[in-house]
């Protein structure tokens, strides 16, 4: 027997209404599609009335009805007490000729089954001797029983449905060649039929949409057709029956017979509470009405836009309006005439005992999403399960996967945001390196052309100046100008030179250097040079530092240009302050603070560009900071600037304290940075 609904995939969200409103755990979520599993379902049709996506699909019978149409025998319509509600405010004599209409011989009422039935409880209910009585009218409830909690199947009513009722009446007494098509709002009843204790008595059944899917395929407007009745025996107060208590108000059954031990009851959670409930609690009740939907009124596929006391209103009056004109007397003979139609049915135990996880793998399933302990398990129900535990074992028993918990979910997705967000940082700054670096490459080959082409003609120039300037004496009104003609080939000579340093490859000769040294001899032979006349130099070195791989010649290079710089910067005289202490167990850092004019901050990106600098024309060549950057770069380590204008500019270095692919050159004796 195929599933009656099933998941169409394309559709289903992830969204896991259905795992939380299936009463029976049909629902197995893999790859985090929602699909229902068969043997499971009781098609009680929740999973269809909870999804939002139209992911559920309900198995179609419009092709089976439509070949049962097109054969040689006779097909009666059996339409459900429910469908005035279904298809108001079209007048229900119009149904019944819309139905007819599709090419059915006869249209009956399913509500004259409920008549025959409604007897059979009545006489059941009398000789019952205080046994509790569970309806079955209901073929998602016993589906239920049977294979969820057969230990009530003694206590099922063994009384076939009312379309089962009519359908055996027809096919007996009414006309036995005929077959029978069921239309109601039950998806339950497509598996119903097909029951092995029950078989052969309804062929098939259409939902009230698949109606009215027939219907307008066949350009059949149920508003334009005439008022007609049914055909074949007519049912009475039975036509009450999709209301909850309708079976007892049919079966005359009342606080007088039972007193105070019967209970009525609809709804999935309902059901499930008293299911639950019965064999645990003791519980007077004798006769449980009990349906899944609350009343078939509002089963599944009613497609009706009222709500729902509006249909039980619109039922009732209905009932009303057709008591008030048809003889109760006339239909009690006709009941006589079926009372010999056999209206009992047998019970099947189909139930299967999922495998149920030990406590500790309970916990191993709750540890993949990171519930270890108690106050982990949220149990928000997010999953389509009540708490974590439930969902845990859904897990091992395959109807659920672990990653359907939302709470790890959204744990899982900030944890990936924060990663991409550090791994985005890091990108930017190695294209930022990586940008840099190609600029220093073609200023590097451009600056050692350059530097190659120039540098012999500027040693002649220099050369003769020199010359011509010894030659003419001081009174001479040309040494002046042959001074100045000297003095600026000996800056192009440094530019030169410069230019040269920042082009060449330079290797770095790595040995064992300790910074603070280092520093500390440099600041002392900065504190002879002029340019530090006004400028106070503070050191605020860790005593901790550790040694590093260093080239300590070009370390040398790289701090004095960042303290000259720092100087330059303070014309009238400041702080540079020097600090190193170790950024963790693999780098240290240098730190260099001036309270100079600071740097625009649009200027803030140019810094390391070879020739850019701030200083006025024939001030600066603009290779320092350029020079420092690859001097840092060659050393695995990287520099950073911030400024601000009127403060100051600090300048931050982090160097690894090993260079793996740079071999290390064993300390001379006399090295003073190289020290133990």
């Amino acid at each position: 027997m195929a599933g009656v609904v099933r998941t169409i995939e394309q559709k289903c969200k992830r969204c896991y209404n259905c795992v939380r409103n299936c009463p029976a755990n049909a629902i197995k979520v893999e790859g985090g599609q929602a699909k229902v599993i068969e043997e499971r379902c009781i098609g009680c049709g929740s999973c269809v009335k909870v999804c939002a996506q139209g992911a559920k699909e309900i198995r179609s019978s419009i092709g089976e009805v439509r070949a049962l149409l097109k054969g040689k025998r006779p097909v009666f319509a059996a339409l459900a007490p429910s469908f005035p509600a279904a298809f108001h405010p079209v007048k229900p004599g119009r149904v019944v000729s819309a139905v007819r209409s599709l090419g059915f011989d006869e249209v009956l009422e399913v509500a004259f089954g409920a008549e025959l039935v409604g007897r059979v409880y009545s006489k059941l209910a009398r000789e019952s001797n205080g046994q509790l009585i569970i309806t079955t009218p209901c073929p998602a409830l016993v589906t239920y029983v049977e294979k969820y909690a057969p230990h009530l199947i003694p206590n099922l009513a063994p009384i076939v449905s009312p379309i089962i009722a009519l359908g055996r009446a027809v096919k007996e007494k009414y006309c036995p060649e005929a077959k029978i098509v069921f239309i109601g709002p039950c998806i339950a009843k497509k598996a119903e039929i097909e029951d092995e204790n029950l078989t052969g008595v309804v062929e098939a059944v259409l939902t009230y949409d698949e109606l009215r899917e027939m219907l307008e395929d066949d350009g059949i407007d149920i508003t334009s057709q005439p008022e007609s009745c049914f055909e074949g025996p007519h049912a009475h107060l039975a036509r009450m029956f999709p209301v909850s208590g309708g079976l007892l108000r049919t079966a005359e059954l009342n606080g007088d017979i039972l007193e105070n031990e019967v209970l009525v009851t609809e709804g999935k959670d309902n059901v499930l509470e008293i299911m639950h409930s019965l064999g645990k609690e003791f519980l007077q009740v004798k006769f449980l009405d009990i349906l899944f939907c609350d009343g078939c009124i509002n089963g599944p596929v009613m497609g009706a836009n009222v709500g729902a006391f509006a249909r039980k209103e619109i039922i009732a009056d209905y009932v009303r309006d057709l008591c008030a004109r048809e003889s109760w007397e006339d239909k009690k003979h006709a009941l006589d005439w079926y009372d010999d139609v056999d209206l009992t049915r047998r019970f099947t135990d189909r139930s299967s005992i999922l495998p149920m996880p030990t406590e500790e793998e309970i916990r191993a399933i709750l540890a993949q999403i990171k519930k270890t302990k108690p106050e982990d398990e949220l149990n928000c129900g997010s999953c389509g399960y009540a708490t974590c535990r439930e969902k845990a074992i859904a897990v091992y028993q395959g109807l659920a996967e672990a990653e359907m918990c939302l709470p790890y979910l959204i744990d899982q997705l900030e944890e990936n945001l924060a990663t991409l967000e550090k791994y985005q940082q890091e990108l930017h700054a190695a294209q930022d390196q990586l940008i840099q670096s190609e600029k220093l490459a073609s200023m590097g080959q451009l600056a050692a052309g350059v530097a190659h082409e120039i540098n012999n003609p500027l040693g002649t120039v220099l050369l003769y100046a020199d010359v011509l300037l010894k030659e003419a004496g001081p009174a001479d009104p040309k040494a002046q100008d042959l001074a100045m003609i000297v003095q600026q080939t000996r800056r192009c000579k440094a530019i030169v030179a410069n230019l040269l340093n920042f082009a060449r490859q330079n290797e770095v000769r790595a040995q064992p250097t300790q910074v603070n040294e280092l520093l500390n001899d440099l600041t002392g032979e900065c504190g002879k040079d002029p340019l530090f006349r006004d400028v106070d130099i503070v050191m605020d070195f860790d005593p901790r530092l550790p040694l590093i791989q260093a080239d300590s010649v070009q370390l040398n290079q790289l701090f004095l240009n960042l303290l000259r710089n720092a100087a330059e910067a303070m014309p009238q005289g400041g702080t540079v302050t020097l600090r190193t202490r170790s950024s963790d167990e693999d780098l240290i850092e240098i730190v260099v603070t001036d309270t100079g004019c600071g740097i625009p901050k649009e200027r803030m990106n140019r810094v390391f560009t070879p020739f850019f600098t701030t200083k006025p024309i024939g001030q600066g060549t603009g290779l320092g900071l350029a020079i420092s950057y690859g001097i840092v770069k060659m050393h695995r380590g990287n520099i950073s600037a911030k400024s601000k204008v009127g403060e100051g500019t600090t300048f931050t270095i982090t160097l690894p304290r090993e260079l793996s692919d740079v071999a290390v050159i064993q300390p001379e004796a006399n090295n003073s940075y190289g020290r133990a």
